[in-house]
């Protein structure tokens, strides 16, 4: 569970594509947001604030990167095969998403 990662403080970062903030007309985060984290029970686990934000095509996404998600093996082969598979598959084919490997990502 990703929240267990984020409490015990192994997982640093996350990203999302810089497409779905514009078409969603969602402002991009900024260096001290402060985002309260649920548990999959819409519990309250913990606080986090941004110290950070990076916008970069997912190309030039590094294995730093990869290691502060902190996700399955934690190297950029695993990131990028599971980030692949999730930004081809999260939109549908209609949507005014693409992700392409150049595609800007929000870290």
């Amino acid at each position: 569970m990703l929240v267990t990662l984020v409490v015990a403080g192994h997982k640093q970062g996350t990203m999302s594509l810089y497409q779905a903030y514009e078409v969603e007309n969602d402002p991009l985060p900024k260096v001290g947001d402060v985002c309260v984290i649920l548990d999959g029970k819409n519990q309250p686990t913990s606080v986090v604030v941004n110290t950070a934000i990076e916008i970069l095509p997912f190309n030039d996404v590094t294995a730093h990167h990869a290691l502060l998600e902190s996700e399955g093996d934690k190297t950029l082969a695993y990131w990028r095969r599971v980030h692949i598979d999730f930004f081809t598959h999260a939109y549908t084919p209609e949507s005014e998403i693409k992700f392409t490997p150049e595609s800007l990502v929000v870290f």
